[in-house]
């Protein structure tokens, strides 16, 4: 037996690699309401037979279609994550389900995260601790959409759902929707463009039968995960679009032929958001405030009272960074978290596996392996010295944080080609900070950012899997066209581990505005390295108290009483914005 350790990023001792392979099982369970939705699990084999003692279910409630056949293979959630295999080798069924609407499941949705679909996950939850196989405690997995669910899953407490371990997830869906109150239109239309294009799916090859039967059992050498091909045909993190796979007892796809017939008179998202330009603004649909009702923070008391421990994870360069921090401030029960150098599909430099036994081993199995007893927090810190880029914390924001104000100031600095080439000093030197600009609209970072476009596109730098450079190209081009304030030199090395705030004051001939700051690296060759952003829309800018722990952030509240007009070269007006 190896000996035992059990610290971030490496695991070992407490449990081993048993099982060889999987046997695929797939049907359809009801909800509350009678709805079909399909689900798929996999439960482990030893020499091609199945283990038949119960065992811990760890499950996804996927928008993305839970199994699909393309080019006649039929690919699942092993294929597109192979962390999992590692721990289903371990003693674990792993389980995908389509929410109602969606894949192979019956059902319509209006827009994203219905309440219906959080009762769903409830009675998924609690089938899968009903079954012989299962040893009545059961895990939630994955990210993103399917992080999101997780969290809405715990809000509905249901008794047998012992831990989750959501990924890169919203906490409020207005600020990922319009941040800063401006409309995030290109990524909201892509997402909802290839969500709708899904739920139509595509037409089933003749040989699908043969692709699931050939699909039905697995098996898989005893290759550690780091050395592990990528099996999927999508980009990491992202299901292909269809066609879906038909549950077994749909033998001639007449089954999922009704459900997708069903899922004909969903809106699409985009078509729902576009016309709610307020926080408050009340869908007609549902009677009250769409944002709210698909936001989290108003469950944290429902949260709370489920008291289900959640690991959270996330990416500094991912479209719901904050989000995932504030997850650790509000987030009521026993936690921890990882922030890495990531979009939002990464995983570079972390050993997954490690980290998800270390939880399910702990909350699912009972193995006293101390995984509560390291650092709440490990973050990446990038361009750090190999070796040093991971750290650890018990509190965010950091408690050794030093927070610095800097001022624009008139320059010139010397350092970079822009409309003004301004100074950023943390002296008051004068008081000329003001400069006029006239509005580039050809300004932009593109539209592969990580606002409208969370994967990181194709913007990630040839090597970032290293990991330790940004993503971001130079964004030299990008600052000829705006204003810049630089500092002098650093004569010293500078970490910037936190949430940047600037405060803006301005006068514009226009009633309304957006506005983008961007916080940059200028590396020796001159190059100018994005390290993070923020966004505001003028009319947007009354502050108010947030809902939630927001770490003392500015909190702008966009209720539609809110709105406050640009009043042209009368008055100066502060904005205070946070990246």
């Amino acid at each position: 037996m190896a000996d035992k350790i059990s610290r971030f990023n490496a695991y070992q001792g407490y449990s081993s690699a048993e099982f060889d392979g999987w046997r695929r099982f797939s049907q359809y369970v009801r909800a509350r309401d009678g709805t079909r939705l399909a689900v798929d699990y996999y439960r482990p084999t030893h020499k091609g037979e199945l283990h038949k003692k119960p065992l811990p279910v760890i499950w996804s409630h996927t928008r993305y279609q839970r199994a699909n056949i393309t080019q006649g293979v039929l690919y699942t959630s092993l294929d597109y994550h192979p962390p999992l295999i590692s721990v289903l080798q371990h003693g674990y069924i792993i389980a995908t389900a389509d929410v109602r609407g969606a894949g192979a499941s019956f059902g319509t949705k209006y827009g994203w995260f219905p309440p219906e679909e959080a009762e769903d996950a409830y009675d998924i939850t609690e089938w899968f601790a009903k079954q012989q196989w299962c040893n009545e405690r059961v895990g939630m997995v994955r990210r993103s959409y399917l992080g999101i669910t997780q969290y809405f899953n715990a809000s509905q407490a249901p008794p047998h759902l012992a831990c989750i371990f959501p990924e890169v997830a919203w906490i409020d869906e207005y600020d990922l929707v319009y941040p800063g109150g401006i409309f995030c239109d290109w990524g909201v239309y892509c997402w909802s463009r290839d969500v709708e294009s899904a739920d139509r799916s595509a037409a089933l090859p003749e040989n699908w039968r043969e692709s699931i039967e050939v699909g039905r059992q697995r098996h898989v050498p005893p290759t550690p995960y780091a050395e592990m091909p990528y099996t999927g045909v999508a980009p990491a993190g992202g299901d292909p679009g269809g066609p879906v796979a038909p549950v077994d007892e749909d033998t001639d796809a007449s089954l999922l032929a009704n459900a997708t017939a069903q899922h004909q008179s969903s809106p699409t998202p985009y078509r729902i958001v576009e016309k709610l330009p307020h926080r408050d603004t009340v869908d007609v649909e549902l009677g009250t405030s769409f944002h709210e009702q698909r936001s989290l923070y108003p469950r944290l008391k429902d949260i709370k009272r489920a008291a289900v421990p959640s690991y959270h994870l996330g990416g500094w360069f991912d479209g719901f960074a904050r989000d995932t921090l504030l997850w650790f401030r509000n987030y009521p029960n026993r936690q921890k978290l990882v922030m890495g150098p990531w979009f939002h599909g990464g995983l570079a430099g972390i050993d997954m596996p490690a980290e998800y036994l270390r939880w399910y081993d702990h909350f699912l199995k009972g193995i006293d392996n101390h995984v509560l007893d390291d650092e709440a927090i490990h973050y990446w810190t990038i361009n750090s010295a190999p070796g040093t880029q991971w750290r650890a914390s018990n509190e965010w924001p950091l408690p050794s944080e030093q927070r610095t104000g800097f001022h624009f100031q008139s320059g010139p600095s010397g350092s970079i080609e822009s409309t003004n080439d301004g100074l950023l000093a943390q002296s008051m030197a004068d008081t000329n900070g003001q400069h006029t600009y006239r509005v580039d609209y050809t300004t932009s970072s593109g539209i592969d950012n990580r606002w409208t476009w969370t994967m990181g596109g194709g913007i990630i730098e040839e090597g970032f899997e290293a990991p330790n450079r940004y993503p971001y190209p130079d964004m030299k081009a990008n600052d000829r066209k705006g204003l810049t304030y630089t500092t002098e030199p650093l004569d010293f090395p500078m970490e910037v581990t936190g949430h940047p705030v600037v405060h803006l004051w301005i006068t514009s001939t226009a009633s309304d505005g957006d506005f983008f700051v961007y916080l940059e690296d200028i590396e020796p060759p001159g190059r100018s390295a994005y390290v993070s952003e923020g966004q505001l829309r003028a009319s947007h800018r009354r502050l108010a108290t947030p809902p939630y722990d927001r770490m003392g952030l500015p909190y702008h509240r966009s209720y539609a009483e809110d709105m406050q007009t640009l009043e042209a070269l009368a008055h100066s007006r502060h904005m205070s914005m946070e990246q």
